[in-house]
């Protein structure tokens, strides 16, 4: 079976027709013009040549997921390797351990890397480092006065210096470079124009005096030692535990293929033609390992990507430069998937169309601006309800945020009016009700004196007992049995707990799991209750017996799943338990002697993690899908919602981290701290927000994200936003600009 093009037009025509083996061609042009088409028949051309020697991929993750979905009905590409570029690097590495007969490294994920960290930086943020009693480095550090901020920020540069690959000792003598060659030739702080485009809250931060700027620069320099010193300390952290992250295995690989000719020519050898989508999205790692391949010429591969569908280009993301740089560009300019209004809304919104123009069919867009939050969620899901009720397939509608976190009101608003829903994007399994639910039971059966857990077991569906029952389960029996043992109390210096009865601590998991009060509470009460013990008791000898992934999905099978219907809340609370079974299946593998208590403490990590280190795939195929614009990227629906599109949410403002750094200017620090500071922002701070205009660009890259998740719709596109428009001075409001440009649009 060959993949279908229907009619191939002159530029399609060259990529199919250009050498397999030639230098990097890269694929060019605006979401729907075929790029990932092309991309799959040059894949699948490459697959009948080199059958098993042929890599096709994406930037991201969720792009090899989409690519794995397309390609699964064409034979040719079967025979295609579909992996992201951090498995094969992790690839590579395992062939290195295999020949010097060491173990293998561990591939951990962001969550486990950021506790990790953190334990790196414990003695630090304690102020325990031998450097701090000395003087070698001044214990006020830029940031350090809120040490979580300050360890979060440090963690996020560290991912991004490792997937720029960037060394610590780089990193150090980068920085160190660019602090001599600021300070030692300052800029004119009193220029006029500096002046005049900034705040004038931090206008006093460029009055500085020679004696100022260099005790900035010693605060720096500082701030360069302590951050370093971090980076390498985390990096022999990974080393001594032999583990890694997919970002730490791109650079461990590259840098072991740079020194090794043999081994590069051996990956050359394993994948002679690469294909890759969404191509923008590539980081400085994923490009140099691609070159330490294939050379500087990249022979044998091919990018299809899209420079105005760049929305990670402050997450590292730099293969816009890399498609600029092709030995051949081809650039696909046919349309085949958007209505002309959409491809003009989103022109207007990249700031490409102008104003003035009006499109023929204005009616594919609709705005809508609603009063509040609430009213924009109920004005989406009745319109989303409305069109399954017209026939519409679910799976042919999507609701696309910036944020998915945010999105809750509007996932819930849809399963109110039972409309079939799953998600997509970067989010924490955590968040979800379901999953709280199944992790109660477990908590339940691990240890039952966790009472936070236990309550909302209690509650659960499968259980379902009342506000009064529960208050019984938490009071003293009438007529308690005589304890053989008196349970410690505390200290008697213990003020705090003079007057607290140590008893109260576990007399609920004793009520529950004892029956002290069952001759109290009502008779179904009392039943459930007892079927609940009798679990408990079943499940611990099944423990014995049972492995760790299939004594959960007993557990789970016999409460929670079995008290889930048919409807689309209990389908997408089944998806949120198939998403946390997958979890515990990764886990196992991970660690094989782990018990479920082991499980458990991790995810409570993971659950109080940053979401921006955890994602969620789709597990349904005939539902409504909630993405986040990377998600969305390289799928199509016939009517695509954008929702919270207003300044902040979609989109985001941009909020400067807690110090920036760029190769140029080396570390940039935000606060300027100390007792003689003369302001609240450091003088080299300033002058690059001036210089380097990130909000501008941040701006920039959200107009293209809005673009790209708009793009996504074949039909029609919905724009909704809730509250009062701003000025859009800090960040635009978009939906104000396309009623500005539509006023033939309806409202």
């Amino acid at each position: 079976m060959s993949l279908p093009v229907p009619v191939l037009d002159d530029g399609q025509r060259r990529a199919l027709e250009y050498p397999l083996d030639g230098a990097l061609l890269a694929l060019m042009g605006p979401a729907g013009s075929g790029k990932s088409t092309i991309l799959l028949r040059r894949a699948d051309l490459a697959a009948e040549r080199f059958p098993g020697a042929v890599l096709l991929g994406s930037a991201t993750r969720q792009g090899v997921t989409r690519i794995r979905e397309s390609a699964a009905a064409v034979a040719g590409l079967k025979t295609c390797r579909i992996e992201t570029l951090e498995r094969v690097a992790l690839e590579i590495l395992n062939e290195r351990a295999d020949a010097s007969a060491v173990a293998r490294p561990e591939i951990i994920d962001e969550v486990r890397a950021a506790t990790l960290f953190h334990a790196v930086g414990a003695e630090l943020f304690s102020l325990d480092w031998t450097e701090l009693p000395g003087a070698e480095i001044d214990p006020e550090v830029p940031g350090l006065r809120a040490p979580e901020f300050f360890a979060d920020a440090a963690f996020r540069l560290i991912r991004r210096l490792r997937g720029g690959l960037i060394s610590p000792g780089e990193f150090r003598t980068l920085c160190l470079r660019a602090a001599t060659d600021f300070y030692g030739n300052p800029p004119n702080f009193a220029d006029a124009t500096l002046l005049m485009e900034t705040d004038k809250r931090y206008r006093s931060s460029l009055r500085v005096s020679p004696a100022e700027l260099e005790r900035q620069r010693g605060r720096e320099i500082d701030l360069i030692k302590v951050l370093s010193r971090l980076y390498a300390s985390y990096v022999d952290s990974l080393v001594a535990r032999g583990c890694m992250t997919e970002v730490d295995a791109v650079y461990e690989a590259t840098r072991f293929l740079q020194a090794d000719e043999k081994a590069a020519a051996r990956a050359r050898s394993r994948f002679v033609c690469v294909a890759l989508d969404d191509a923008q999205d590539l980081d400085d790692g994923q490009i140099a390992l691609l070159k330490a391949i294939y050379g500087a010429s990249l022979s044998g591969v091919t990018l299809a990507g899209d420079a105005a569908q760049d929305t990670r280009e402050f997450a590292g993301a730099r293969g816009a430069r890399l498609l600029g740089k092709a030995a051949t560009t081809i650039e696909l300019s046919e349309q085949y998937r958007c209505a002309p209004a959409i491809v003009r809304a989103a022109g207007v919104v990249r700031k490409t169309t102008p104003i003035e123009a009006t499109a023929p069919d204005a009616a594919a867009v609709e705005l809508y601006r609603a009063d509040t939050l609430t009213d924009e969620a109920l004005y989406v899901a009745e319109t989303v309800a409305t069109l399954v009720a017209r026939g519409i397939a679910p799976e042919r509608i999507a609701v696309i945020t910036r944020n998915l976190r945010s999105a809750q009101p509007f996932a819930g608003a849809l399963l109110a009016r039972n409309v079939p829903l799953d998600m997509a994007g970067e989010a924490s399994l955590y968040e979800f009700p379901a999953t709280a639910d199944a992790l109660g039971v477990l908590w339940a059966f691990y240890d039952p004196y966790r009472h936070d857990w236990l309550l909302r077991n209690l509650e659960s569906p499968w259980l379902r007992l009342s506000d009064a029952s529960i208050a019984l389960l938490c009071g003293e029996a009438s007529d308690p049995q005589e304890l053989l043992f008196e349970i410690p109390g505390e200290e008697d210096g213990d003020e705090t707990r003079k007057h607290w009865d140590r008893r109260r601590d576990v007399r609920l998991a004793r009520n529950v799991t004892r029956g002290d009060v069952d001759a109290e509470l009502p008779a179904e009460a009392r039943s459930r209750l007892e079927e609940f013990r009798a679990a408990l008791l079943r499940w611990e000898m099944l423990e014995r017996s049972l492995g760790l992934p299939a004594l959960v999905r007993t557990i789970l099978g016999e409460t929670m799943l079995a008290a889930l219907g048919d409807d689309a809340r209990s389908r997408f609370a089944r998806g949120c338990v198939e998403r946390l079974l997958g979890e515990i299946d990764a886990f196992a593998l991970r660690r094989p002697l782990a018990t479920l208590g082991d499980f458990l403490e991790e995810a409570e990590e993971s659950a109080a993690a940053d979401s921006d280190l955890l994602a969620l795939d789709a597990v349904a195929s005939d539902c409504v899908m909630l993405l986040d614009v990377e998600a969305a990227k390289g799928r199509e629906y016939d009517h695509v919602f954008i929702i919270d599109a207003r300044a902040g949410a979609f989109p985001r403002y941009y909020t400067p981290d807690t110090f920036l750094f760029t190769p140029r200017w080396g570390i940039i620090p935000k606060e300027n701290v100390g007792d003689e500071a003369n302001a609240a922002r450091t003088a080299k701070f300033t002058y690059a927000l001036y210089r380097l205009r990130p909000r501008e660009k941040y701006n920039a890259q959200e107009r293209r994200a809005f673009a790209c998740g708009a793009m996504r719709a074949r039909e029609r596109l919905y724009v909704s936003a809730s509250g009062r428009a701003t000025q859009g001075r800090s960040a635009p409001e978009i939906l104000e600009e396309l009623r500005a440009a539509q006023p033939i649009f309806q409202f």
